[in-house]
């Protein structure tokens, strides 16, 4: 009996922490997605196998270092990232593909899948001392509202994904 009176308190604990950080967040109507983690598309789901939401996986492993990034109601986007490597093939441990492209894609109102993508923006290309691999984009979207479980892959110019937002 007493644990349970425990666990009622720390759920009403908890309860009041959540209202009150969701309100902070919604206060001003600015709500976004934020992440610190993104993933290399793995051997396993490479090409057509990799295809999420309609958008297939790169036709060879990637893997990529340090990320960040952040898409708001408003369709503002932001990515980082460093080290968006080859992870097999000719050229592993290195960037070959000078452009890329961010595709947020959002499930609207009707549950049908909604792709939006930033324009091609740089990214650096191995060098002698250097792999490559680091880029940054800023952008603002024509997301559906809502955007329903948005999901951000940094792709080729052709639309495939090198890397997927992920734990």
């Amino acid at each position: 009996m007493k644990l349970t009176k425990t666990l009622a308190a720390s759920v009403a604990v908890a309860a009041i922490g959540i209202a009150a950080m969701t309100s902070a967040v919604t206060a001003g109507g600015a709500r976004s997605v934020e992440s610190d983690s993104m993933i290399g598309v793995p051997a396993t789901l490479t090409g057509a196998a990799g295809q999420i939401r309609g958008v297939n996986g790169g036709g060879l492993p990637w893997s990529i270092g340090s990320s960040e990034v952040e898409v708001t109601a408003s369709g503002k986007v932001e990515v980082a990232f460093n080290d968006l490597v080859f992870a097999a093939g000719p050229n592993v441990g290195k960037n070959t593909v000078a452009s890329m492209k961010v595709v947020v894609s959002c499930l609207d109102s009707t549950g049908a899948t909604v792709n939006v993508s930033t324009p091609l923006f740089p990214v650096t290309t191995a060098t002698a001392l250097d792999a490559g691999g680091d880029g940054a984009v800023e952008a603002r979207l024509a997301l559906p509202k809502p955007c329903i479980a948005p999901i951000v892959f940094i792709t080729n110019p052709n639309g495939a994904w090198f890397a997927v937002d992920g734990l």
